[in-house]
């Protein structure tokens, strides 16, 4: 097919194309190197505040920062948005006998938004080369391309205080995917808005992760990475301070005043049962690997794998669980992973201690595990977990330490 003669004309099928995959946030951002974004991204790199994000090293970033890099020949990025805000789930079942459940964030309820994206966006890519005789490169937020300051550069959004992308309408319960072209498109021009004298996202923040003056935020505080990206222990002193999440957190974004009334959510993303949302916890901890892949195949969970998922579910069951939820816990001392195992010695001290119980059984049953325990880490685990239960009544927990 001949491209489109005229500039105008080749926006209308690009908008047309966007339109036919269903994107109705688009926006367009030339192909220039971000210096601010680079600049802020190095000072955190600097700072320590991309802590285990290992990917993320200095080359990473500036070439994150440069589309041309991304793509040879780039002239123009274009940023799509699909909305991830879906009402809550029926939950009729919330009586006093009902299960313990823990809370997954909004986006990842049901489906991999990337297996969403990637589809729409590759057939996004290949109608630009063969129908507009164009270079095209598709990514979600996997490749080196910063797409929130990118995003702002199009004028689809403005970034929040809580680093996250404002879209007018649909405040920050958007997700964002980006094609590089080597089409020349008209760009747009970034919004004049700006959160104001607003701090509602950094009061939010359970764990202090966002800087106090906003626009920074610091991995090593952040639930969301911890509960998705950190493969090890969680740190004990931020443990009491997750409450009941066991996959990501939107603190923030529900305390964010931007699209609050808006529940617009592409239907991938839209929960068929409480379960998808708000899981039962002390069943999960009964799953092997087998069986959590599943449960949550095809969905966001996967990406903390089973043993951090349930390392997830163990702190969550020390903030919000019941006695009732004690036998799992029990169990899972015998889980084949050590870091659940020492993540399950953690909830029952803690769990014992918030509800006063009888420390007795408990700590027999941490000794028990704990003279057949090879691993250190779940060994110095288990013997924390008894000094909590030991601990006079009223005393502060002598195991964890207080948020950094």
């Amino acid at each position: 097919m001949t491209a489109p003669a005229t500039t105008d004309a080749l926006q209308a099928r690009v908008l047309s194309l966007l339109q036919s995959e269903g994107f109705d946030f688009v926006g367009v951002a030339p192909s220039s190197v971000l210096h601010k974004a680079r600049a802020a991204a190095l000072a955190a790199h600097e700072e320590g505040r991309l802590h285990g994000l290992h990917w993320m090293t200095p080359t990473w970033l500036e070439r994150a920062t440069d589309p041309a890099r991304f793509l040879p020949g780039a002239r123009s990025v274009i940023l799509v948005a699909l909305p991830c805000h879906p009402p809550e789930p029926d939950r009729a079942d919330e009586t006093a006998a009902a299960p313990t459940r823990g809370r997954v964030a909004r986006y990842a309820w049901r489906r991999d938004y990337h297996r969403t994206f990637e589809k729409k966006l590759r057939r996004l890519a290949r109608a630009l080369r063969s129908e507009l005789g164009a270079s095209a490169r598709p990514t979600v937020d996997y490749g080196p391309l910063l797409e929130r300051p990118l995003a702002a550069s199009a004028g689809l959004g403005w970034l929040g205080k809580s680093t996250m992308l404002l879209v007018p309408d649909a405040g920050p319960w958007v997700l964002l995917g980006a094609i590089a072209t080597s089409l020349a498109l008209p760009p747009g021009r970034p919004l004049r808005k700006s959160c104001g004298a607003c701090t509602r996202c950094l009061t939010a923040c359970p764990t202090g992760a966002l800087a106090a003056d906003g626009a920074r935020l610091d991995s090593r505080l952040c639930i969301s990475y911890h509960t998705i990206e950190n493969r090890g222990p969680i740190p004990r002193g931020l443990r009491p301070f997750f409450g009941d999440w066991i996959f990501g957190c939107d603190a923030c974004l529900d305390a964010c005043p931007v699209g609050a009334r808006s529940r617009r959510a592409h239907p991938d993303f839209v929960p068929a049962t409480v379960e998808d949302a708000r899981p039962a916890l002390a069943p999960l901890l009964s799953l092997d690997a087998e069986a959590f892949a599943d449960r949550f195949r095809g969905r966001a969970i996967m990406r903390a794998g089973r043993d951090g998922f349930l390392r997830n579910v163990c702190v969550a069951l020390g903030n919000v669980g019941v006695a009732a939820d004690l036998p799992a816990l029990l169990a899972a001392l015998d889980d084949p992973a050590p870091l659940v195992r020492g993540h399950a010695a953690w909830a029952l001290g803690a769990l014992g201690r918030r509800l006063g119980l009888d420390p007795t059984p408990l700590q027999q049953a941490l000794n028990h595990s704990l003279a057949r325990e090879a691993d250190p880490s779940a060994r110095d685990e288990l013997q924390a977990a008894v000094a909590v239960l030991a601990a006079p009544p009223g005393r502060e927990d002598p195991a964890c330490d207080t948020p950094a």
